[in-house]
């Protein structure tokens, strides 16, 4: 389980280190906070801006799961994935 501020700050970070390239989020969320989904999808949105967000979801991906993975450029799931 990650906490949107924790999880903000990462992605943060990652935006603002040049020595990313690229930013790959897993996601295997059944959702979750309204406000914590988009505080998330908000920095991917900023991150997508700068670099390349690509998200591969997991098991589940519904709900806020399912939002946060919209923002990014690319998703990729799993025939079986629950959306």
């Amino acid at each position: 389980q990650v906490a949107s501020d924790e999880f903000k700050n990462l992605l943060r970070k990652a935006r603002l280190d040049d020595k990313v390239k690229a930013i790959v989020l897993r996601v295997n969320s059944p959702g979750g906070s309204v406000i914590a989904s988009d505080v998330i999808w908000h920095e991917v949105t900023l991150a997508k801006k700068v670099k390349p967000v690509v998200v591969s979801m997991g098991d589940v991906a519904a709900s806020g799961g399912y939002y946060i993975s919209c923002a990014a450029d690319s998703v990729f799931a799993n025939a079986g994935t629950i959306t």
